[in-house]
């Protein structure tokens, strides 16, 4: 079996649970209202009888797929140390899907975890705003920072096997 799981997955199951269950609950409600409801209450305002299911299923799973993105973008928010309440507000109230496009476009990078501390911190921090640990290396004859894999140092020319991590 495949240990390795997609991180298409690994993004799919931040979505909390509570909003696949609204979006579950939203689906049933659509179809029981353009099937079982409408055609009692507005029998002349409705399509054609064989087109009503295939729009009760498309309008189910398009308003079932947009709260899945807002509960996608409520925990997406949190994870990387943004206004959660704000932007879960904005995904719903800007018309257009205009509010998913800025989230998209205007997020954060993902935080990463402190070596030292565990703290998340910026994946562009050079130092843990907690602890003080120094998150990348850097060379021990000039100072700049390298990266760890790196054999010379591209500053000086100097032999980065003394690399260090400055705590």
């Amino acid at each position: 079996m495949n240990q390795h799981r997609s991180q298409f997955r690994d993004e799919l199951a931040i979505i909390p649970s509570v909003a696949v269950w609204v979006a579950v609950l939203a689906f049933v409600l659509v179809q029981v209202c353009l099937l079982g409801l409408a055609p009692h209450y507005i029998p002349n305002d409705l399509p054609p009888r064989p087109w009503l299911p295939f729009i009760a299923m498309v309008g189910g799973l398009f308003l079932g797929v947009i709260i899945l993105l807002i509960g996608y973008v409520n925990a997406d928010s949190k994870r990387r140390g943004m206004n959660s309440l704000l932007w879960t507000l904005l995904v719903i109230f800007v018309p257009k899907a205009l509010g998913f496009l800025a989230y998209f476009l205007l997020r954060k990078p993902l935080l990463l975890p402190c070596p030292k501390c565990g703290t998340p911190v910026a994946a562009d921090f050079v130092y843990c705003q907690k602890c003080g640990h120094s998150l990348r290396p850097f060379c021990c004859h000039c100072g700049r920072a390298i990266t760890p894999d790196f054999i010379c140092c591209p500053y000086c020319g100097k032999p980065a096997g003394a690399a260090v991590t400055q705590t």
